[in-house]
């Protein structure tokens, strides 16, 4: 057992799993199935069913045998009337019809089901971002497909924030190898220029701070400038899989909850083709996706899967052609299966969009997506440059009913507001959708299943379909550069700001109370697209921490029951409050919010959701075989 094994089950005091193996058990094989072709604005090969939306976290064939993983739970999103409830910050148990505190957790245990109960098993009962088991890939980076490029294997960084009440001891392993967490690992603070990377504690990533777990580099990496990471990182080498390939992922184990993204390459502007995501955990991981990628105009889009168990079995059905690799190719419109294990991951580039495939396993696995050059032109931007784009995608059981367009903190002179991309694909057959207020132009009125749409629009706007047995997937594009504001770092007065940038996008029924999230200092310029809802007296103040509440909502469509908020916290490494010059934030409010959060700089951008709910919210079965 590695030493992160061994630090989880000290922290729960349960068994674990075995532990990633450094050698690939892969085996695959194919099954023949129906076909259909897709393309944007009709149907791919997904074939789905719809029953009910069941309640409590997202399910397997077979029960997880994992760390930290407590069964289901009760929702985290408004909690029911009646008896002992937890607070969002699961740190407190209160009465569910007055709100009078019954109890403050100490620091060791979090709330679940109205009790204190260990910290990490509160959060894995929470099915939310926050957790104390991640395993992460390395996701392919320009040229993935083209080994040797001297891009290849630029510094892969976690950013690790700690919202609980004691410091968080972290366990790094890889490939079956522990690494010295306090070797790897810097405490930023500051920002820009001024931002200085302390040693970590020995007692761990300290409360209420954030942490970077640099992870790996390839020596000499360059784009024009180097992509190594401030520090040698724990690996010495590309540990991106190349092309269609298996791979080994890196494994963080805390004991305590955190809350983890990933930045590829880290580094700020001098990066210029950065990304960025939010990384769920390992209790929030689901057993079937539908693959909802950023769009395929150029650059190699590419999906991968990684395992948290032993001999989990993995099956594909993609709709478009699979490039030949190291692992078998699946066939289009055919279920192929595969066996990993812990830690490992199966990675599959395309030539074509693969977006509405399959992915299921008969053990709860991990999915990403993106695109290694991708270029997102719109009304503002019709040149736009590239960049690479990854996320980590929610489980179809996770997906909502409903999203809000928010738009993006306007890089326009005068702040005019922005034209931004939408990519709106179908789930099930027959989805209807409203929208408030009219729709954008390009945007549907329906969706089969598998059918795609991208359209832009200026204004915020929310969508919804018909009833919980019909969710979609809304997913949002930064263009590239605009120059009508000053942000950036290193360049006076106004500069070319952000870049090309996609990013998963959380419906309100996964929408929290509290979000302790983190910044990367550097970037000149960090703003947020702040959502909230409507509760039954109205809407609730939104606070951040270091500015105090929030102001400046605008309404969302006619309906009057969202405002969204364009809120920045710093531009040109300058705070709009001293306290705001930091890499750590909390958000917190009464009602039900979302958080997004976006940095950019001269000609480089990254964005993802500060966190949200990832539970079952909807019944929909995902059927490879049809």
């Amino acid at each position: 057992m590695t030493t992160a094994g061994w630090l989880a089950l000290s922290a729960c005091g349960g068994e674990g799993d075995a532990t990633p193996n450094s050698t690939s058990g892969i085996d695959s094989s194919s099954s023949s199935s129906g076909s259909s072709d897709s393309s944007s604005g009709s149907s791919g090969p997904v074939d789905t069913s719809s029953t009910p939306a069941t309640e409590g976290g997202n399910s397997s064939s077979e029960g997880p045998s994992i760390y930290f993983d407590v069964g289901q739970a009760a929702d985290m999103g408004l909690p029911p009337k009646g008896g002992a409830v937890c607070s969002s910050d699961l740190k407190l148990v209160v009465d569910g019809d007055t709100g009078t505190i019954i109890q403050q957790c100490p620091p060791d245990q979090g709330c679940l089901a109205g009790e204190c109960v260990l910290a990490c098993a509160a959060a894995a009962g929470s099915d939310g971002a926050t957790g104390c088991e991640f395993t992460i890939p390395t996701s392919p980076f320009y040229a993935n497909e083209f080994p040797g490029a001297t891009q290849a294997g630029p510094c892969h960084a976690l950013l690790v924030s700690n919202p609980w009440g004691r410091p968080a001891q972290l366990e790094l392993a890889h490939g079956g190898e522990d690494y010295d967490i306090s070797v790897v690992t810097r405490v930023p603070s500051g920002i820009g220029a001024t931002t200085v990377y302390d040693e970590l504690p020995g007692s761990g990533v300290p409360s209420g701070s954030v942490a970077v777990v640099f992870l790996s580099h390839r020596p000499g990496v360059n784009n024009f400038t180097s992509l190594e990471c401030p520090i040698e990182p724990a690996v010495l080498e590309d540990t991106a899989a190349v092309g269609t390939a298996s791979g080994v992922a890196f494994e963080l184990v805390s004991d305590t909850p955190i809350q983890v993204y990933d930045m590829l390459p880290y580094g700020g502007a001098a990066s210029y083709l950065p990304s960025a995501s939010l990384i769920y955990p390992n209790t929030a991981w689901g057993d079937s996706y539908l693959v909802t990628p950023p769009h395929a105009e150029t650059g190699a889009e590419w999906m991968l899967a990684v395992a948290r168990q032993d001999d989990t079995e993995v099956t594909i059905r993609p709709n478009t052609a699979i490039m030949a690799g190291s692992i078998d190719v699946p066939p289009v419109d055919v279920p192929t299966n595969y066996n990993i294990d812990a830690g490992e991951t199966l990675q599959w580039l395309s030539t074509g969009d693969p977006v509405g495939s399959i992915i299921n396993a008969d053990r709860p696995i991990g999915v990403f997506s993106g695109n290694t050059y991708l270029r997102v032109t719109t009304a503002d931007n019709p040149s736009s440059g590239q960049d690479a784009a990854h996320q980590m995608i929610p489980d179809v059981n996770a997906l909502g009913t409903e999203y809000i367009g928010g738009g993006l903190f306007s890089r326009l002179a005068a702040f005019a507001p922005e034209s931004v991309l939408y990519r709106i694909v179908g789930v099930v057959d027959g989805t209807d959708l409203e929208w408030d207020a009219a729709p954008p132009t390009g945007a549907p009125d329906s969706l089969e299943a598998g059918e795609v749409y991208e359209f832009e629009s200026r204004e915020f706007f929310s969508v919804r379909s018909q009833s919980e047995d019909f969710p979609f997937s809304l997913t949002q594009y930064m263009s590239g550069t605009l120059s009508g504001q000053p942000g950036c770092g290193d360049v006076p007065g106004v500069c070319a700001l952000g870049d090309d940038e996609w990013v998963t996008m959380v419906p309100p029924q996964q929408f929290l109370r509290y979000y302790a999230f983190f910044v990367d200092p550097t970037y000149g310029t960090s703003t947020l697209v702040l959502t909230r809802v409507r509760g039954a007296t109205g809407f609730s103040d939104v606070e951040i921490e270091c500015m105090g509440d929030v102001d400046g909502w605008m309404p969302v469509g006619d309906s009057g029951q969202f405002e969204v908020a364009h809120v920045e916290l710093f531009r040109s490494n300058v705070g709009v409050d001293a306290d705001c010059e930091t890499s750590q934030h909390v958000a917190s409010s009464d009602g039900d919010f979302g958080v997004m959060v976006w940095g950019t700089d001269e000609f480089a951008s990254y964005g993802y959701p500060a966190g949200g709910g990832l539970e079952s919210i909807n019944g929909v079965v995902l059927d490879p075989a049809g």
